[in-house]
Order: structure tokens, then sequence, then C-alpha cells
């Protein structure tokens, strides 16, 4: 049926446009210099400008269509430039899901390469024609006359970059790289791509023409690759060995096709959803055991002890509300959490510690419980009782919200089993990822759980006594600790001027607390006023940034780019590896890990006395991108290696070790 559409396709070339008007698409051919220089090779640009609602095609149009081709001459040679195809989307033919196709919307730049003459003067020349196939219901073929003329110079100094240089740059970086992952099928409707993890993968598409795979349905991130489910079944026997391009959140990656790729066959996705609900169960029975959580068990565990002398309807009751807090607040996390997947985050338990703010009000809640927990602080005599009302006392609201402080205390730990059990939910429609929390909600609240179906067990407990008082004493000291480690993870995700913020509050907090036990109104006053007060620097968190060396991802001495410093150790004799990379950038990420700081390259760097130098592009900075466009790059990752009295060594974008120490001793072999 493919290669029906295919020879029909191609008659049209032929014949409609001698019936067609007007074009759906504009071409143009844009230079990225005002004038050549003869001899130099340049890369220039077809821009295709596509009517709204119509599309083009990649190289791979899949189940029908054509990619644009270029016929050019130069006054003296027929060219025919190979095109460069910038990442594409998979879109249904005329909104038919079986029949989908790869292309482009609205404009595309394809990059292609041509040598300017050696013989060339005066004025240099460009003139043919470009054809493409344009579709939305129908599809028609069209074609342009394209031309572009220059003048010629002398040398690569009188040559002065046009306005198109950047345009140009950007659709070379949009072409996908390659990426040291393989792919194969794992299914009748996914595949497994080894190697590839913690991406947001948005489109998957082979580069064999013909070839389609489907709309992506799913994506799960596991420990060692990605599986990926699509909407329809897939034959494996429809696929040739290529290679395929896998389009990421931000840019993409080209990964081979390779059919004896040995599929995981114990993964997450093949746990059943009552595996998962005992995973989850167990994680939350675990967390009762976790620094953040035992204490809370423990209050809740000497609440009931005290009231084992009582009807056994009170310790019923209190168990059955602790137990409704904890599922009530495990439900809004899940809610939220849905609704966040659904706006297109990618998150998972304890996703809340990735915003400052919310760290630094745990911060203040454990370091408040501490105190509570070691006496120092009566909430009943702090902030007119709300603690109270919500944690102490004897009303129902009090067991309610004491689940709701087990709840929010355990977002810092992560007990076994609950990763995977989180994982699965991520992958799932919302009603099971409120399920599967529910499910460790009731892990969490079991062991109060059993009083409420046996409050006879409490009359089992120890006596009330001055233990009591001792061991909720000896809970504060965990608690704080905890407290200290969240102040840690709060330096990693800002800077070290947090410490001060954060303890200059919670000395302005304690002192309000101790303002409030005074005797007199003014004192207590004033007291909740310095409370009050000391939240204010809970807000200011988020705006705080990590300096330089905290971001720094690599654990390796490296300079901060700067061109005097380059230069300075060049002339001084010395050889400097140039790292241009930025914390978005996936590849540069990936190469850092896999070999720029491996123990290996350290000692090739240490044994030829090369020079670390990093260029953070994660925000803009002129001087990099300066850097890169006198590389003629538009974005990162770059690696060069400077070696005094030498031109620039730059690797390719994804460097082997081979690669590298070929570089680093090419002076040492002139």
């Amino acid at each position: 049926m493919k290669w029906i559409l295919k020879a029909c396709i191609y008659s049209l070339f032929a014949v409609l446009p001698s019936l067609t008007q007007a074009n759906q698409v504009t071409a143009r051919l844009i230079a990225p210099v005002e004038s050549v220089v003869p001899g130099e090779t340049l890369w220039f640009g077809l821009s295709l400008e596509i009517a709204d609602g119509w599309n083009t095609y990649w190289k791979n149009a899949g189940s029908t269509g054509l990619p644009p081709t270029l016929e050019l001459n130069d006054g003296e040679t027929d060219i025919q430039p190979e095109l460069l195809f910038p990442v594409a989307k998979t879109k249904p033919f005329g909104g038919d899901t079986s029949l989908l196709t790869y292309g482009y919307m609205e404009e595309v730049l394809h990059p292609f390469q041509v040598t300017v003459p050696e013989t060339i003067s005066g004025q240099w020349s460009l003139t043919g024609e470009a054809r493409w196939l344009v579709c939305r219901d129908i599809c028609i073929p069209e074609s342009q006359v394209v031309s572009l003329s220059l003048p010629v110079m002398g040398s690569e100094r009188e040559a002065r970059r046009s306005p198109w240089v950047q345009k140009i740059d950007a659709a070379r970086a949009a072409v996908p790289t390659d990426f040291p992952a393989t792919v194969n099928f794992a299914g009748a409707q996914s595949v497994w791509i080894s190697g590839l993890t913690e991406l947001n993968v948005k489109d998957v598409m082979p580069e064999s023409a013909g070839e389609t795979l489907g709309l992506v349905q799913r994506v799960e991130s596991l420990s060692d690759g990605v599986l990926i489910t699509f909407d329809r079944t897939l034959n494996p026997a429809d696929f040739a060995v290529g290679s395929w391009v896998v389009g990421l959140e931000t840019g993409s990656v080209r990964i081979p096709f390779d059919p004896n790729l040995l599929v995981p066959s114990a993964k997450q996705q093949n746990l059943s959803l009552g595996l998962v609900l005992l995973m989850a169960l167990a994680g939350g029975l675990i967390l009762n055991l976790m620094p953040c959580v035992f204490p809370v068990l423990s209050i809740k565990a000497l609440s009931i002890a005290g009231k084992a002398s009582k009807e056994r309807h009170e310790v019923q009751k209190g168990a059955w509300l602790y137990t409704a807090g904890i599922l009530v607040t495990m439900l809004v996390l899940a809610s939220i959490m849905v609704g966040l997947k659904a706006g297109g985050a990618q998150i998972g338990w304890g996703f809340q510690l990735q915003t400052p703010w919310f760290v630094g009000l745990l911060v203040y809640v454990f370091v408040i419980l501490g105190l509570w927990l070691y006496g120092w602080v009566e909430f009943g005599m702090a902030l007119s009782g709300v603690g109270q009302n919500l944690t102490e006392g004897h009303s129902g609201r009090a067991e309610f919200f004491t689940g709701v402080l087990a709840v929010v205390v355990a977002t810092p730990c992560t007990a076994p089993f609950m990763g995977v059990a989180m994982g699965y939910t991520l992958t799932q429609p919302w009603w099971i990822t409120l399920i599967v929390f529910s499910a460790l909600g009731l892990g969490l609240a079991l062991p109060m759980l059993i009083f409420a179906l046996r409050p006879q067990l409490a009359s089992r407990l120890p006596r009330p006594g001055h233990w009591m008082i001792r061991l909720k004493q000896f809970l504060a000291f965990p608690i704080l600790a905890t407290a200290i480690w969240l102040l840690w993870v709060l330096v990693r995700q800002t800077s070290s001027d947090v410490v001060a913020i954060m303890l200059g509050g919670l000395l302005l907090l304690v002192f309000g607390l101790w303002l409030v036990k005074g005797g007199s109104r003014l004192s207590h006053v004033l007291g909740v006023l310095a409370v009050i007060a000391s939240l204010s620097a809970i807000p200011s968190l988020s705006q705080l940034t990590p300096t330089p060396s905290e971001q720094a991802v690599v654990d390796v001495d490296s300079e901060p780019y700067a061109s005097s410093a380059l230069r300075a150790h060049v002339d001084d004799g010395r050889t400097v590896f140039i790292n241009m990379t930025a914390d978005w950038c996936i590849t540069c990420k990936v190469t850092e890990k896999r070999l720029l700081t491996t123990e290996a390259v350290d000692q090739l760097f240490e044994s030829y006395g090369v020079i670390r130098m990093t260029g953070d592009w994660t925000r803009y900075d002129p001087l990099i991108t300066e850097y890169l466009n006198a590389f003629d790059r538009v974005g990162v990752p770059l690696y060069v290696v400077n070696h005094p009295g030498m031109d620039p060594i730059v690797l390719s974008q994804f460097p082997s070790f081979e690669e590298l120490e070929k570089a680093i001793k090419a002076k040492s072999s002139l």
C-alpha cells in the first residue's frame, strides 16, 4: 500500500505543477556571510516558510509524503547538496491516525554545505530549483527557482557574517546527534531503549523511508533505560536495521536500532497492580521506622498508652482519626502530583523538596517539633494555643492532624519498595496513582490501625510514667538531625547564603517563643510578632541562585572560562582543554560523567600538564557565545584542545577516550 502512495506522489510532480496557481510554501536560499572567499566551505540554508495548516516532510516522510530536494549550479558545476533535517514531529495525515507522517509546520530551515570554487572572482552566484511536497488534506508537489549572489573577497578577514548565521547555526544544532544507546522492540506495542535514562521522551521516528511507529502513549524511565509504549501494535518485520531519532523535551538524539539487544524481562513494565500495592503497603510500613516519622509514631503510641486506662472506644476513635489524617493527606498529595503530571511535569515522591521555600518551611517544622518533644516549647502557651488545638488535646482534630503531621514529616524520607511503587504511578492513569498512594498511607498508618481494629491491645502497653517524658525528649534528637539534613539540602539547592538566612530566622523564632513564655502581656505580643517575622525569610529562599562552584557537576579542578586566561596559559606554553557545557545539555552531562570525570582522563591530563577550563552556558553568557561562534557553533557541547603554537583541535560532540588522548598527545607527536 505504501509503495502505491509513493508512486502516485511521484507522478503528481510531473502533472500538478501546471495546474496549481500559488505555492503553499515559499523557498529561499540564505547564506552565513555577506561575501565569500575562493576555496572556503560554508554552511548555507534552504528556508521553507509553510502556510498555516500545511506541512512539508522529514527525510523519512512516513506513511506518505516525500522529503524536499535541491539542485544548484554555481556557473561552473551542477551541485546536489545533501540537505540536513532538523528534528521533525509525528503528524497524522489528514487527521487519519492510521497514516502517520513525519514533517514540519510553519517553517523549517535545511542546512547544507557548498564549497566556493578556487577560481572564482568578482561575483559568485548559486541558482537552482527546490522541490517539495506540501500536504494538508491533499498533497501538492511544488517547486521554486532559488538563487543567491555574493561578492568574492580576497581574504577571510574581509568576509563579514550575515544576519542569517545564527539561524543556520540553530538549524544545525536542531539536527539529531548520535547518542550511545540502542533500541529494540520490547513487546507488541513497546520498544526498549538501553542507555537512555531520566529524559522526557516526546517522539520516536525511524530514519528508514516509509517506516512508522506510532504516537507515544507512555514513557517509563527505569534504572538503565526507557520503556516507550505506543498507541498501536508494532510488527518488527516491517523495520529494517538503521537508526531511530528520539525527540526530547529540548533537542533530539539519534540511536541505532539493534534487533539483538536483550530486552530486560523482569522490569517494572511487568509489575502487576497487586504487586505494586503490596510494595506500597510495605514501603509505608517501613516508613514508620525512618528518623523523620518514627518520633511522630512514638508520639501517637505514647498518646494511646496514656489512654489505656480509658474506654476502648476512645482508643479506637483516636486510631481511626489518625489513619484518616494520613489517608486524606496522602490523597491530597497524590492529587497535586496528578495535576502537575497532567500539566507536563515529571515528578515523583518528594517533589515538594525541589522547591526551596518548602524545604525551608520543613526546617522550621522539624525544629519546632524537636523543641516541643524536648519540652522546651509547649504549644498551649504559644500562638494562643493554635498548636494545641491541632496536635494536642482530646478533640478529634488532635488525632486527625497528628496523621497529617506524620505525612508531612515523611516527605524527606524514602523507604524500600517505595521507589518502585512511586515510579509505577507516574506511568499509570490518575486513579491508579490515587490507589497506590492510599496503599502507601495504609502502610504508614498500619501500626496505629491495629489499635483501631483491636483497641484492647492498648492495655498491654507499658503504664504511663517518667519513662514517657525521657523517651519523648530522646525523640527530639532524630527530628533535629533531620532539620540539619534539610538545611544541607537547601544549601545545595540555593547557595551558602541560605545558612545565615535560615539560622537568623530560626534564632528569631526561638527568641519569639521565649518571649511568649514571659509573664507580661507585652512580652507575649512581642513574642508572637517575632515568630511571625521569622517566617518572612521563607519566601525569599526561591530567589537565591547557586554560586558557580555549587552548580558545578564535575568533581575536578577546572577554571572558569576567560579568553584572557586562555591566552595567558597558551602563551606560557601550557595545553588547555576547553569544555563548553550547560546544565540543560543532555550530551554534555553524559560526556562529563562517562569520560571527563573518569580517573583515566584525570591521569592523562596530569601526565601532560593539561589545564581544564569550563564555560557554563546554563545562563546566557555573551563571552561563551562569542567563543562558540568562533568555531561555527551555535550551542554546546564544544570540546577544544589548545596547544601552544598549534591550531585549536575541536573534538566531536561525543568524543571517545581515544579521540581525546590523540588530541592531547598531538603536540608531543610533532
